[in-house]
């Protein structure tokens, strides 16, 4: 048999050639990437720059309550700390909503402006360890549901002295929340969350059984405690916390609802509670939100990520922010003070012209289409929070308004300036709320709603008998 030979002269020349073209694809890969980065790179910057000739920043440090100190910090209290303490609670920490949860078979009740009254009664007989059978007047009522939150006392008499402090800052660690440790982060500042949400429920209730009671005062001092929570709430500016703030609006306005229906406030006590709820922007917190997300966790998750090719991160970057800037702020029009429905299917509009699909990762706005979307429905829940605030700063003053006159106006125009400064308008059309007396001695007074249309103050029910807010108008009508 005849032996093959290699030519080692061909062997060496195809190693070199070889070892040639991978030399020039890796180049021409560097090459490729290099461009790739200085192309993204230099967008992001150019747009950067742009955007902070006009006013814009991109500094997420100004966006974070400032630190104050623990005696001076309501929330710096046992109770509302335990989310973020490092040391274990004291042995007889209560956790109040759990109690609630633990105490009675909680009823489901509809939202305040329709019912306005707590149902004591329905309380009363939900409690897990019996309550005789038969009907219940609001005193009976009151009696039963304050002898069971008896357990919450101490934990209530302790917020009671911590509100007086000045500051309510808690204590989350922005710092850490888009770092390595964020798990661990985002597990307490969820904690705290629940904890403020349950604690909403509890003094909602207890201040209802107070005024049932004819313990006003009392009653005051717990509602003064939800204005403090939630004035610690909107300094977040974290969406997760802005719709804890939501959910927990209808909590607080319950018992001041309620107490207005059953003229249950002194003049004092209703200048008090008028000026607490002139105070609560939450058009301006969510605003604040928005670039809350976009500074504190999306741009520095860019910075951070490990994109194979870092200008592809930037591209992200950069039409993630124009997508904030286009499809999203517009919804929310702080000087004007509106939340316009209109405008906001306009802003649907314009985020259709963003690539979707296998199309977004061409275009490098995978994150734009992900991301943005998820922040739309915060200015609808902004705008049903927010009017529900100013109908009640408004019933304020026509309470006032009657105690000093013996009867409510015929147009809310007398109420300024001698019981409000400024009425507040309808912030979906920037038009004056609705007011008409009622027959039963009382008014109606409305905003027009999502659907920007007057029905005439009448309010639109869902199939499960709530409340459809999308249709019909927001109305605030005492019962008869």
């Amino acid at each position: 048999m005849e032996k093959s030979t290699t030519n080692p002269s061909r062997v060496k020349t195809i190693v070199r050639r070889t070892v040639f073209v991978l030399a020039v694809l890796v180049t021409l890969v560097a090459l490729l990437i290099a461009e790739e980065d200085w192309r993204g790179s230099r967008a992001w910057l150019n747009y950067k720059s742009a955007m902070e000739a006009k006013g814009e920043r991109f500094d997420g440090a100004r966006l974070i309550p400032p630190k104050v100190p623990d005696d001076e910090n309501f929330a710096a209290c046992e109770y509302l700390n335990h989310s973020f303490a490092k040391s274990p609670a004291s042995p007889g920490w209560t956790d109040l909503n759990s109690y609630l949860h633990e105490t009675f078979d909680l009823p489901r009740r509809p939202g305040w402006p329709y019912g306005l009254s707590e149902d004591l009664a329905l309380w009363a007989t939900s409690y897990k360890g019996g309550v005789a059978a038969g009907k219940l007047d609001p005193a009976q009522a009151s009696a039963i549901v304050l002898d069971h939150l008896k357990v919450c006392e101490p934990v209530l008499e302790e917020l009671r002295v911590a509100s007086h402090r000045p500051y309510c800052r808690f204590n989350l660690p922005y710092e850490v929340l888009s770092g390595p440790s964020k798990e661990k982060a985002w597990d307490s500042t969820v904690q705290h969350l629940a904890l403020v949400k349950g604690l909403f429920r509890v003094l909602a209730l207890h201040a209802a059984a107070e005024l049932a009671a004819g313990q006003s005062g009392q009653a005051l001092e717990d509602v003064n405690m939800m204005f403090r929570l939630e004035n610690g709430l909107k300094e977040e500016p974290l969406l997760m916390s802005q719709l804890v703030c939501y959910a927990s609006t209808p909590l607080l306005l319950k018992p001041v609802a309620e107490g207005l229906a059953e003229r249950r406030w002194s003049d004092e006590q209703l200048r008090t509670l008028q000026q607490q709820l002139g105070q609560m922007d939450l058009l301006s917190s969510t605003y604040r939100v928005f670039y809350g997300e976009r500074d504190l966790l999306a741009n520095p998750f860019f910075r951070g990520s490990s994109f194979i090719v870092r200008g592809w991160g930037h591209l992200e970057e950069l039409n993630m922010n124009r997508a904030f800037q286009i499809a999203l702020l517009p919804r929310i029009n702080l000087a004007r003070r509106e939340v316009n429905p209109s405008v906001g299917l306009a802003c649907d509009l314009v985020m259709t012209n963003f690539p979707q699909g296998i199309a977004s990762y061409i275009n490098h706005s995978v994150m734009a289409a992900m991301l943005v979307p998820a922040f739309f429905r915060a200015p609808q829940h902004a705008s049903f929070a927010q009017t529900d605030i100013d109908l009640l700063m408004v019933a304020c003053a026509l309470e006032r308004y009657r105690l000093a006159e013996g009867n409510y106006p015929e147009q809310l125009a007398a109420l300024a300036p001698r019981f409000i400064a400024t009425l507040p308008h309808d912030i979906i059309n920037g038009q004056p709320l609705k007011y008409r007396l009622s027959d039963n001695g009382r008014f109606v007074l409305y905003s027009v709603g999502w659907n920007e249309k007057d029905d005439g103050g009448v309010t639109a029910t869902n199939k499960d008998g709530g409340t459809d807010r999308l249709r019909g108008d927001w109305v605030l009508e005492y019962p008869n």
